[in-house]
């Protein structure tokens, strides 16, 4: 009798595969016949004492399909990864292309003119300065 290491990822996976399939015919997913269709990068945020900096994963996306707003306290970032070009066959096709937004509240004000934003290696990188009022400051206490 064989004694085996109990992985219950794996279990979990295969069962999410089983799902998958048994779902899958009778509720197909918008773009998971064709790989395209809308889609949310991941997106890491990081808080500084003088500013907000997000990194938003876009491998494929071109810098010109980015586009980034500031409304009021709303960030919005959104655009496109366009899929390959017809006739091309592939064995497998996981990549999702199409359109992508992502919009996030944020908390504190911030300098909308000072915001800027570097693009290297497929990784946005966006910089939001928080604005005076949303610094802390130090009160100093008087004695009477």
């Amino acid at each position: 009798m064989a004694i085996s290491r109990w992985d219950p990822f794996r279990e979990l996976s295969e069962l999410q595969e089983e799902i998958d399939r048994v779902l899958g015919s009778t509720f197909p997913r918008r773009g998971k016949e064709t790989g395209t269709g809308s889609w949310l990068p991941p997106v890491d945020v990081k808080e500084e004492e003088d500013e907000f900096v997000l990194f938003i994963d876009l491998p494929g996306v071109d810098e010109k399909e980015v586009e980034i707003t500031v409304v009021g306290d709303q960030l919005t970032i959104k655009g496109e990864r366009k899929a390959p070009q017809e006739g091309e066959r592939f064995l497998r096709q996981e990549r999702v292309f199409g359109p992508f937004s992502r919009s996030f509240l944020l908390r504190v004000p911030v300098e909308v003119d000072k915001v800027a934003a570097t693009y290297k290696n497929g990784v946005l990188e966006v910089h939001l300065p928080k604005s005076a009022a949303a610094k802390p400051r130090k009160v100093n206490i008087q004695v009477e």
